[in-house]
């Protein structure tokens, strides 16, 4: 496996690695982002940037798949207690209006032309407990999470992290570049709703040029400039049948769990497309009966997925006919939604190819370089890929992979944070590379 060379800014190494800390220690879920983003927007307020949040940020769009009343109640309680009542920017995210973006212009933006960048960097936790190993570095070292069952462990410490360590430098050196940088801190990537409402955002209309990235993925040192993602299609499912006495009037009931025991089945044995990769699951099952009642209702969520949209959309036709005829044999109705969708969007080759030559400049090896990828997981920067290419601009998706513990989503995962350092250098040269003067 080729190693990654330390990166060479010592005093940036240090900074990002107390601030990917501090983050990794105050977890939190899907739309209940309250701290992490009223902490971002006073650095981010502080440095210069215009910052949009809350009710002003989100306008008429309400996030699609908010958690649990008594979820979000104790995430924003612990919010207002950390950073007290008479906090300026908490009020406003009230209803799960998490996230944030902020905009900066260079100081020559209104003499010499300069594009418009668009940074992603997704903001949310994991309902994961933390390994409390002494073989794990967050435990070892004292920053694992303080939030009991939720952990950051899929990298969005980091991702943060390097967005915040761009931000400063960008601030830093704002009066030798050009054009207009928006940063996207997004919601809710987990349960795919942050991306899709960001790609409505007002800011979005106006980038040209669109980055997003991921640390870890591949296990292993890799810096991947043009990283694709499976399409995905999340669904609850609810099945209603008839109640009545198992033993004393079984004829009379029309029994919900078996028809959903049999969609299940049916699920699991979909036919694979040949045009690319696909996947199916049920991740979720609820049947909360008497063991002496026919079943009248069954709740599961299940997903599938596609190498493209249009394989993941054939698996959902698939799908939508094996629940029916399961409802149909056994006299039942059933209902679904939508609960989370990702989507797959090719990314702009000449961008992806422009990162590889920058990180070359930055001094990264051409040995841990690589062209394209396409992650057997889902993400929903999809929507955002999509957005800026069809309206003309270019984006990509890049992985800054390294070595993760257990593996993403586990109770050990962790990244080499000198990732960290060579993220922000690589994002900081793109942007100077187009607009310094």
């Amino acid at each position: 496996m080729a190693l990654l060379p330390p990166c060479p800014d010592t005093a940036l190494m240090r900074e990002l690695s107390e601030t990917r800390r501090g983050f990794h220690r105050i977890p939190e879920l899907s739309w209940t982002e309250y701290l992490t983003t009223a902490r971002l927007c006073t650095e981010l307020e502080a440095l210069g940037f215009a910052v949009a949040w809350g009710q002003a940020l989100y306008g008429t769009q309400q996030p699609p798949n908010p958690p649990d009343v008594e979820t979000d109640r104790i995430a924003y309680a612990r919010a207002e207690q950390v950073l007290g009542v008479g906090n300026r920017y908490l009020p406003s995210m009230q209803g799960n209006r998490t996230g944030l973006v902020a905009t900066l212009e260079g100081s020559l933006a209104a003499t010499e032309p300069g594009p418009v960048f668009g940074f992603r960097f997704d903001i949310d936790a994991l309902p994961v407990t933390e390994s409390q190993d002494a073989e794990h570095q967050p435990a070892a070292e004292g920053f694992a999470s303080e939030h009991a069952g939720i952990m950051h462990a899929c990298g969005h410490d980091g991702h943060l992290t390097i967005g915040l360590g761009l931000a400063r430098r960008l601030a830093a050196s704002r009066a030798r570049w050009a054009g207009k940088v928006h940063f996207f801190f997004q919601p809710a990537e987990e349960v795919a709703g942050g991306g899709l409402l960001f790609a409505g955002l007002p800011q979005m209309a106006e980038v040209e040029r669109f980055l997003t990235l991921h640390l870890g993925i591949v296990d292993r040192y890799r810096i991947i400039f043009d990283a694709t993602w499976i399409a995905a299609r999340i669904y609850d499912v609810v099945f209603h049948g008839r109640a009545s006495h198992a033993g004393n009037a079984p004829q009379d009931g029309r029994n919900a769990l078996l028809a959903a025991c049999q969609a299940v089945q049916g699920l699991y044995a979909l036919p694979r497309h040949s045009a690319g990769m696909s996947r199916v699951n049920v991740g979720r099952f609820v049947s909360d009966n008497a063991h002496n009642v026919i079943a009248d209702e069954v709740r599961f969520r299940y997903e599938v997925r596609g190498a493209d949209n249009e394989i993941c959309d054939f698996m959902a036709a698939a799908a939508e006919q094996v629940l029916e005829g399961a409802a149909r044999m056994n006299g039942v109705t059933w209902e679904r939604q939508v609960f989370a969708e990702f989507s797959s969007y090719p990314n702009s080759r000449a961008l992806a190819e422009e990162v590889a030559v920058t990180a070359l400049e930055i001094g990264l090896p051409e040995a841990l370089l690589q062209d394209s990828f396409l992650v057997s997981a889902s993400e929903d920067a999809g929507f955002l890929i999509q957005k800026v290419r069809e309206q003309g601009g270019e984006a990509t998706h890049l992985i800054l992979g390294s070595p993760v513990g257990g593996g993403h989503h586990c109770g050990t995962f962790d990244f080499d944070e000198q990732m960290l350092g060579w993220g922000v250098l690589l994002f900081e040269r793109l942007v100077l590379n187009s607009t310094q003067t």
